[in-house]
């Protein structure tokens, strides 16, 4: 090593220049110690540091193989900002002090601002003035205060947190050697070491428990009162534990938490202020600002999607590039956390984050293009999975072109995961549509979204879109399309037990398919019709809706498209028949219904069918078919996610184990139908709870 011109006047005595230095002695008071520098800020507890139990936990096992191995442990924390990676490192030191008894070095290198960020030279020499060497000890150059500090913790146990890293370079120069070294480096970016040995720790949001907790924290013993609004601005805050913190400050002394929340949660981001500043737009900011051009432009334009979740697919068409191009520019946005992968082709934007891209969208962008490409594109998307899901007759031209999104036996299963996959996205496309002139696309959404909506039971989703449907059907003047749309709405009332605006629905639809001789709008009102008299005890009378409606497929339909609608007409008029005690004229229509629904792929209505197979059967006091039946329909209720159809499945084999003295199994699988009603709200799960207690 080169020599050092060493001279210190401090009270503890002169330094000493060697060649080699294993560590260095202080003399206090006659007796010799190492230096051993705690640069420790203050244990983030003491200010309201909450959850990360499993980051640290992480934390704990990682530096234990470590130890175990011989190796020093290098993890980066990385993630957007306030996220809690530096509160997080900190807590972790304070947890883990006695462990590193040669010392605790904190070094501020200020790599998200590019006009404040410290050289790995500058850091270094912090570390070592802590270490003695001061003045004209301290070696000049970054490559010699690196050597320096190597040779002196060389056989140390120390801890290194290197706060908010730009680069990877930056951080390999103020890596120590020892064996029994841990270093954690937090920073926005996602950093890049060729030849691995680093582990990276992304931190993400808190999950929704921890994030309502902090908020009501504010609140004391109102929270409770106010759980709803709660929820909602944890959601506004995309769960951020320090947008959470700013928010929960401002709601003490609120005369009505509900309605505050409503007020912000729109542009919560211009809103989270601290003694006046806004501590998220710097940052954004700054991050913004590091992107090249064709970043810049495509972060702005995913302030433009519907959702904070997306398809590399959906971005590639709302960007109008190709997918390959998208992916590298969502790689870069992602290593700067401005999005964060979600598998290998979704990624999602913060909901802050968002806030902050839409608000740089300026007209260069041409958003209304934009969003007419990605109106396109899910509803392409939507009808690909459809045709997996349903064999019904759509109104639509488009339908004439749409190929499968998947064939063979998980066909229904994958299209089912795609499209769950998007729910958060699906509902604001129809408004979309609407806004941007697309109302031949508005009211066509909806009626590819009816079947997936309906055998899900998202029923609040449908009742939000069909009104813009309506709306768009009437702009366009198209009867046809209108009859389709109040159809659909109907639906979505009968399903909510609305009956009397059910039946309004519907006779508004055939009313208009009358006066336009639309012969399929007229049979489809009169069945649905039937169906609203079957939910009153009416059976007689939704039996003739059911022949009247049977009349008209075989009256006007051509033949190619008889067989659905029959087969409809055969399910439908025997579960009728069953439930009036008429079980044995309804077994063959259910077994000749249940059979051509097989075949033609139709997990949603086989289901249907092969329950009332099971309740037909049982009728009739064959136990053993009904308890064959009852299981099928159970396995198809769950391979299609019909809930509540599921439920009922679990009752009536309930029903069959108590008929067979099995008290045990019975009660089981009443509580497991209670416990999926209750998740939909049924006021059927308290009779179920109270009939086991």
């Amino acid at each position: 090593m080169d020599a050092w011109h060493n001279a210190n006047n401090a009270p503890v005595g002169n330094l000493l220049q060697v060649g080699r230095a294993e560590h260095i002695v202080m003399n206090l008071g006659g007796h010799s110690v190492p230096v051993c520098p705690d640069m420790l800020r203050k244990d983030p507890t003491h200010f309201g540091f909450t959850n990360r139990t499993a980051e640290l936990t992480e934390l704990d096992r990682l530096w234990r193989n470590a130890e175990r191995a011989g190796k020093p442990l290098v993890v980066v924390l990385s993630g957007m900002m306030g996220i809690g990676k530096s509160l997080t490192a900190l807590r972790w030191a304070h947890r883990m002090r006695d462990e590193f008894s040669g010392g605790i070095f904190f070094g501020e290198l200020h790599g998200s601002n590019p006009a404040e960020t410290r050289s790995p030279g500058e850091v270094m020499g912090r570390f070592l003035g802590r270490l003695g060497l001061t003045g004209a000890a301290l070696p000049a150059t970054e490559e010699e205060r690196g050597d320096a500090f190597c040779e002196i913790t060389a056989h140390r146990r120390i801890l290194v947190i290197l706060d908010d890293a730009a680069t990877a370079a930056q951080v390999r120069a103020l890596l120590p050697s020892s064996p029994t070294s841990a270093v954690l480096v937090t920073s926005r970016r996602e950093l890049t070491f060729l030849g691995g040995g680093v582990v990276p720790m992304r931190l993400a949001p808190f999950e929704e428990d921890a994030a309502i907790t902090l908020l009501a924290g504010s609140l004391g013993d109102g929270a409770e009162a106010e759980a709803d609004a709660l929820r909602k601005l944890s959601n506004a805050c995309g769960r951020h534990p320090m947008a959470l913190q700013v928010a929960a400050a401002q709601l003490p002394g609120r005369s009505s938490i509900s309605s505050y929340v409503d007020r912000i949660a729109p542009d919560l981001l211009r809103r989270l202020e601290v003694d006046g500043e806004r501590p998220f737009d710097g940052a954004f900011e700054f991050g913004y600002q590091a992107l090249s051009a064709d970043q810049q432009h495509t972060y702005r334009m995913l302030g433009c999607h519907p959702a904070t979740e997306f398809s590399l697919e959906a971005a590639a068409a709302l960007l109008d590039q190709p997918v390959a191009d998208t992916e590298d520019l969502l790689r870069a946005l992602s290593r700067a956390h401005l999005v964060v992968p979600v598998d290998r082709s979704r990624y999602s934007i913060h909901a802050l984050v968002r806030q902050h891209a839409k608000a740089k969208l300026s007209a260069d962008d041409d958003p209304r293009s934009a969003l007419r490409r990605t109106v396109e594109h899910y509803h392409d998307f939507v009808m690909a999975r459809d045709v997996v899901l349903s064999k019904r007759r759509r109104l639509s031209a488009r339908y004439e072109k749409v190929v499968p999104a998947h064939e063979g036996e998980r066909a229904s299963e994958r299209a089912l995961d795609e499209l769950e996959a998007e729910r958060e996205t699906l509902p604001a496309l129809v408004g979309i549509a609407v806004e941007v002139g697309l109302d031949d696309r508005a009211w066509q959404l909806c009626e590819s979204l009816f079947s997936y909506y309906t055998d899900r039971n998202y029923f609040v989703d449908l009742i939000e879109i069909l009104p813009l449907g309506i709306a768009a059907a009437e702009g366009l003047g198209d009867p046809r399309a209108l009859v389709r749309m109040h159809s659909h709405s109907g639906s979505a009332y009968y399903a909510v037990g609305e009956y009397r605006a059910a039946q309004e629905q519907f006779e508004l639809s055939y009313d208009i398919a009358e006066a336009n001789g639309d012969d399929w709008g007229q049979q489809s009102a009169i069945e649905w019709l039937g169906l609203i008299h079957e939910r009153r005890a009416e059976f007689d009378e939704a039996l003739r809706c059911f022949e009247r409606s049977r009349g008209i497929v075989e009256k006007h339909f051509a033949a190619d498209r008889r067989p659905r609608p029959l087969a409809l007409y055969r399910m439908h008029s025997g579960r009728v028949l069953t439930r009036a005690g008429r079980a044995p004229e309804a077994l063959p229509r259910l077994a000749e219904a249940f059979d051509f629904f097989v075949g033609l792929g139709e997990q949603a209505n086989s289901a249907k069918v092969a329950l009332s197979l099971a309740e037909a059967h049982l009728q009739r006091n064959d136990l053993a078919e009904a308890l064959r039946w009852g299981r099928k329909a159970l396995e198809l209720c769950r391979a299609a996610r019909m809930a509540a159809d599921q439920a009922e499945a679990l009752e009536l084999l309930a029903e069959l184990s108590a008929r067979s003295g099995n008290v045990q199994a019975a009660a089981d699988q009443r509580r497991e139908a209670a416990e999926i009603l209750t998740v939909l709200g049924n006021r059927r799960a308290q009779a179920l709870l109270a009939r086991e207690s």
